[in-house]
């Protein structure tokens, strides 16, 4: 759990630092509020092998990170070794996702009928974590794979990762 503490923490930390003021008027045909990965069926989650439980909704307590809504699921429910998580902003770009500092081994590819990014999070080990990022029409979806605490990878992240969101993918909003 500590290690989860310190991944929740370092993420912030990484996801703020892009943030910036949102200014200007809505552009036509994109929502006023963003699109929340905790709207994502409790029953879609749990066809997909996860705890349909949210696990974590949001940035904690007194955490606040306007630019990215949040949502996590722990998986499997028999036996949860990782944690899947969901990012989505309107107002940081693919590219930003690609260039931030803490991403590694960026790789182009298709998920699911995306084009989309794949990459680790240097704040866990490579075989412990696995991310991937897509636009939308409305936005950018993160993905996470993260392994819980102690308990170790009890799979191979980036395949949970793709089978997920292969599952999940009608939930999302519409490609561009």
């Amino acid at each position: 759990m500590q290690r989860r503490g310190v991944a929740i923490l370092a993420a912030i930390v990484l996801v703020t630092g892009c943030g910036r003021g949102i200014d200007g008027t809505p552009v036509a045909g994109i929502p006023a509020e963003p699109w929340d990965p905790c709207t994502i069926p409790a029953q879609a989650i749990e066809a997909t092998g996860l705890d349909p439980k949210v696990a974590d909704h949001g940035w904690g307590a007194g955490i606040s990170v306007p630019d990215w809504a949040r949502c996590t699921w722990k998986g499997p429910q028999l036996k949860p070794w990782y944690f899947f998580g969901v990012l989505f902003s309107q107002v940081h770009t693919l590219d930003e996702v690609r260039d931030r500092p803490g991403n590694s081994g960026l790789a182009d590819l298709r998920l699911a009928d995306r084009d989309a990014i794949l990459f680790f999070s240097n704040i866990l080990d490579k075989d412990e974590n696995c991310s991937a990022a897509f636009e939308t029409k409305f936005g950018v979806a993160w993905l996470t794979v993260d392994a819980i605490g102690s308990t170790g990878p009890m799979g191979e992240p980036c395949t949970v990762l793709k089978d997920h969101v292969a599952d999940l993918i009608d939930h999302f909003p519409p490609p561009l």
